[in-house]
């Protein structure tokens, strides 16, 4: 059956219609998460861990198998990854693949998902597959650890987005999760230190900072820390380093030396990379009421025409 001149603007308002709905739901920017270097530690102090002394693992994303590291020290066994997030039917080899002795990271193939306190984005993540049963395993509270995460400076997070370091107890009742990531937002990069509850719906955020790189600086460190065994406190910090991934700052606090809770109901936690975007599925005011006039003016153009 031919159209008829009445049908036509309809099918072309809906047609508009649905094509500015995912528009209003598009990031502002879109980067793609650039990690040079994962290590962690276990046992001793900071001032062992910076000497490269106490590490259980050290992977520089150069084997080409993002879901496989190196051996941990203390096992000899291959290190193992999950991703998680991933949205449906989207490849898994295009969202976390290793390329030039990094691992990328892309969050458009993240699945939609909403945060602690319902915010919707999407949210890819990598973790690190360590023991959650045995003491002398694993990330325990009973023993002290820290993990560092080194991000490529020339692949920031644009506008929305969010890239970094997380310690979560997501294989049991998720009300642990504790984030140190670096966003993008409209006045520039910024380090956020926080903790969300997916139990009690709420996020405590401990500290920011604005990204600010010294002459020279060709990477970000992340790190978290469980510097004293028996403890439940989670602290954060960061750091600049050279190209070849050479400190050149010390480790620096986000905010007065807050630090985040965890181990609540949980003897273990594990770390995961993550990349995540904020998805606009509820537009600003704003952006409906230019939408509404837009569909207003089509729709009286097309009663014109009728």
């Amino acid at each position: 059956m031919t159209p008829t001149p009445k049908t036509r603007p309809a099918r072309t308002l809906r047609r508009l219609a649905l094509a500015a709905v995912a528009a209003l739901a598009l990031p502002a920017s879109a980067a793609v998460m650039n990690a040079w270097q994962l290590n962690v530690y276990r046992d001793g102090s900071s001032a062992d861990w910076l000497l490269g002394n106490s590490r259980l693992l050290g992977d520089g994303f150069d084997n080409g198998n993002p879901l496989l590291g190196p051996a941990f020290s203390t096992t000899g066994q291959a290190a193992t990854y999950a991703l998680f997030g991933l949205a449906d039917p989207a490849q898994a080899a295009l969202a976390a693949y290793e390329a030039g002795s990094a691992l990328r990271l892309d969050p458009h193939y993240g699945a939609m998902a909403p945060g602690a306190t319902g915010q919707v984005g999407r949210s890819l993540r990598l973790q690190l597959l360590t023991n959650v049963t045995d003491p002398a395993l694993g990330l325990s509270q009973s023993r002290s650890f820290s993990a560092s995460l080194r991000l490529g400076l020339s692949d920031l997070p644009g506008v929305g987005q969010a890239f970094g370091l997380r310690l979560t107890d997501g294989f049991s009742d998720a009300s642990d999760v504790i984030d140190l990531y670096v966003a993008g937002t409209a006045t520039g990069p910024l380090l956020t230190f926080r903790k969300q509850d997916f139990v009690h719906g709420s996020i405590t955020t401990f500290g920011t900072t604005p990204l600010s790189a010294p002459a020279g600086a060709g990477a970000l460190v992340l790190s978290l820390t469980h510097g004293t065994a028996g403890s439940n406190t989670i602290s954060a910090s960061y750091a600049y380093a050279d190209g070849n991934g050479a400190l050149i700052t010390a480790f620096s606090g986000l905010s007065d030396g807050a630090t985040a809770t965890a181990f609540n109901g949980e003897a273990h936690t594990r770390i995961e990379l993550r990349a995540a975007e904020l998805v606009s599925t509820v537009p600003e005011p704003g952006a409906w009421a230019l939408f509404a006039a837009g569909l207003a003016g089509l729709g009286w153009r097309a009663r014109r025409r009728g």
